[in-house]
């Protein structure tokens, strides 16, 4: 049995996916999924009880790094579309004007488009910058 990934190791894995052109759109949807999920799982003794990204949302705010908080926060929503579907994290991300991403309605398809602009590796930017903030690096 091997050990489990650090958080960099993981981060490093998805950003692999982002930067290769040949990456497959549910090579890229599994990714994302397991990235956001494995990083909670990492990171969430930080907290004492709760949600994980909401207070990761909140410490992020409080630090100023508003735009930061924001921005993982709706990863974590679109993680959770892609692995649930249709619920209260997608009409969470269709209130938000402008779209943080782009949502697709399409029989077949995916709610969250993971290949329009850069999602997995802004995703993999903003859990970098926000895993700064717990050792202060």
């Amino acid at each position: 049995m091997t050990a489990p990934m650090s958080v960099e190791e993981l981060l490093a894995a998805a950003e692999a996916i982002a930067n290769n052109a040949d990456a497959d759109v549910s090579e890229i949807e599994a990714s994302v999924v397991e990235t956001v999920s494995a990083f909670e799982a990492r990171l969430q003794h930080h907290f004492a009880r709760g949600p994980f990204f909401v207070k990761l949302r909140n410490k992020l705010t409080a630090e100023g790094h508003t735009d930061l908080a924001q921005s993982v926060f709706h990863y974590y929503l679109a993680a959770n579309v892609l692995k649930h579907g249709g619920g209260k994290s997608l009409r969470e991300l269709e209130k938000i004007e402008p779209q943080p991403f782009t949502l697709q309605n399409e029989e077949g398809k995916a709610l969250i488009d993971v290949t329009a602009n850069g999602f997995l590796a802004k995703l993999v930017g903003a859990l970098q910058q926000s895993r700064q903030t717990f050792d202060g690096t």
